[in-house]
């Protein structure tokens, strides 16, 4: 299996790159800047996926594309500026695998293509835990390129046949950013209550990137009539001390329906986001834990 692994050179592609090499997985890592530092046996290819007829070209002799290139959120670029990247880069990425007969696109989508997590709204669930089947309400700009970029990969599966896989991952932990984070969560672990809570997700960098490596080696079944699925990832619980349902209710004044109560009443802080179909059909198992973000790269 030949894999092409788009923004390879960027803070999750590195975390995606060294897991896939930890598995013997062979793969090229495409960016316009050449990563720092790349495992043994990684080759790397340069583009500008911007540039459609580029795209294409580069973008032939593979098997999977893992499309992780894109601005990551909306405070590090205009907003108009995010939108016009990650949609044409997109588009282009898909056009390279349609033109080129590819047969799977792995998709870096985001749990802010719902509407609950970069948001300038607070809009409240129709229901928890939040599914795949729950609609998508984005109202900024990297949030609809998520959802748009997720509708494109599912509508590419639906007119061509090509098997498309969405992971709608939370806020990225990582090595780059630890001090923040410590500090931030600190009191969390401390058992003190955030004075203007939010969903509290979050996922280590390690567990996305096992879940692109497990999104490569997924099996359609023979009768799926569009060769699509998206999944929710995150960490298993989220990083406050408070009970999950509990937070709900000092954000809306009420919790949503709750339709699974078993849910939260064996993991009381169990996410907002229901991982679950993530574990059933991906085998996705987060291993790491907030309260051990310490030692999360020598795990």
């Amino acid at each position: 299996m030949k894999l092409l692994l788009t923004g390879g050179a960027g803070n999750v592609g590195a975390y995606v790159t060294r897991e896939l090499a930890n598995h013997n997985m062979r793969h090229t890592v495409l960016d316009k800047d050449k990563p720092r530092e790349l495992p043994d046996g990684v080759d790397f290819v340069q583009c500008d996926l911007m540039n459609l007829e580029s795209t294409v070209e580069t973008i032939r002799d593979f098997d999977v594309v893992l499309h992780l290139a894109a601005i990551p959120n909306a405070f590090v670029a205009a907003p108009e500026h995010v939108m016009a990247v990650n949609m044409v880069t997109c588009y282009n990425v898909l056009e390279a695998v349609r033109r080129n007969g590819i047969g799977r696109i792995v998709y870096a989508g985001s749990e802010s293509s719902s509407g609950f997590g970069i948001h300038d709204v607070a809009l409240k669930p129709m229901y928890l835990p939040i599914d795949e089947e729950h609609p998508l309400w984005p109202h900024e700009s990297y949030s609809f390129t998520k959802r748009f970029g997720e509708e494109m990969v599912e509508n590419y599966a639906r007119a061509f046949g090509i098997e498309g896989l969405s992971l709608r991952y939370c806020g990225v932990w990582m090595e780059n950013n630890l001090s923040e984070l410590t500090a931030m969560i600190a009191p969390f672990l401390r058992g003190e209550y955030a004075s203007e809570p939010w969903f509290g997700c979050y996922v280590a960098a390690q567990d996305v990137a096992q879940a692109v490596r497990l999104a490569a080696q997924y099996r359609f079944a023979d009768k799926k009539r569009i060769p699509f699925e998206a999944f929710y990832i995150t960490a298993p619980t989220t990083f406050y001390s408070e009970p999950t349902l509990d937070v709900m209710c000092r954000i809306f004044g009420a919790a949503p329906e709750v339709r699974d109560p078993s849910y939260f009443s064996e993991t009381p802080c169990a996410p907002p986001f229901d991982i679950r179909k993530a574990r059933r059909m991906l085998g996705y198992a987060p291993r790491y834990d907030c309260q051990d973000i310490q030692h999360w790269e020598t795990l």
